[in-house]
């Protein structure tokens, strides 16, 4: 089975729309939710603590992270996956992790009492961001033609940026700021502001529906000034070094959702992913048929 796998900083993706936290915990918890059985080792995927590692080559839930996504996309065995890397790591990372993959293709998992031997048979690693070109709608395609598409990738550690022209890439850039610079932010704000002891993975839970303590809502107004101040950051990254009045920039990954009006506000060459979550591993997917399918 050809698969897309996105192991991202804050959640992991795969091509079958299967997604979770990147957190593993080997703290047993009081139901047995989440529970993972690894290589005879119990663990809790997406419960514990976000790893704070850019080089996933390196990262220690990368592995059980991977076979867990594969053992929750399908009941098949055997996998061809496509993995991504920030495209400003890509070159530099990209051997360390086929080559771990490499050496761990095969991995005995138990998830909901069932045990399962998963096999790796191929693994390619495909550039982020880049790999939204891929899952472009007809449509889309048809309006951008042979004009120069900037894609802007927000995920949860970096914002992704590449240029195409002619169909080839021609440019990128990694900027580090992601939707898990933003939580971090509000978090700060509101554990200093309320006196409280919230943890990174409830930022996004404050973004979006508010802050209820001591039996009220409560002004949560500073968000815009953080919201604002990281759009700058990306915005400011993205006009030094593109070209952004040319062709058309195409905004995707999970950070678009929240930056959306923002960018709509600067440019009229904006094109908005239909699928911001699951862009990249599609495209992965895409990559893996072009490359396994024509055997």
């Amino acid at each position: 089975m050809i698969i897309g796998v996105d192991l991202g900083n804050f959640g992991v993706k795969t091509s079958e729309r299967v997604s979770f936290f990147s957190k593993i915990s080997e703290i047993e918890n009081f139901t047995d939710n989440n529970e993972v059985i690894y290589e005879a080792n119990r663990i809790y995927v997406g419960e514990g603590e976000f790893s704070t590692d850019w080089n996933k080559s390196m990262k220690e839930t990368t592995l059980p992270l991977l076979f867990t996504a594969l053992a929750k996309s399908s009941n098949k065995s055997i996998f061809q996956v496509v993995l991504g890397l920030p495209i400003q790591q890509y070159k530099q990372n990209k051997d360390n992790l086929k080559n771990l993959i490499e050496e761990n293709r095969g991995k005995s998992i138990t998830i909901d009492g069932v045990t399962r031997d998963i096999i790796i048979s191929d693994i390619e690693i495909a550039p982020e961001g880049a790999s939204a070109y891929y899952n472009l709608s007809l449509e889309n395609k048809k309006l951008i033609g042979n004009k120069q598409l900037i894609i802007v990738d927000i995920g949860g550690r970096t914002t992704d940026v590449c240029l195409f022209k002619e169909s080839r890439i021609q440019g990128f850039k990694t900027i580090s700021t992601g939707m898990m610079n933003v939580y971090t932010d509000i978090v700060d704000e509101v554990n200093s502001k309320f006196t409280e002891s919230f943890k990174l993975e409830e930022g996004e839970n404050i973004l979006k529906e508010g802050l209820f303590l001591y039996g009220e809502q409560q002004d949560v107004s500073f968000i815009k000034t953080i919201l604002q101040r990281h759009f700058n950051s990306i915005y400011k990254e993205l006009q030094l070094n593109f070209e952004l009045a040319r062709g058309y920039v195409l905004l995707t990954g999970g950070g678009s959702l929240i930056f959306e009006r923002a960018f709509k506000n600067r440019l009229k060459n904006l094109i908005i992913s239909d699928d911001p979550l699951f862009d990249n591993v599609m495209g992965f997917k895409k990559v893996g048929e072009q490359l396994w399918l024509e055997r």
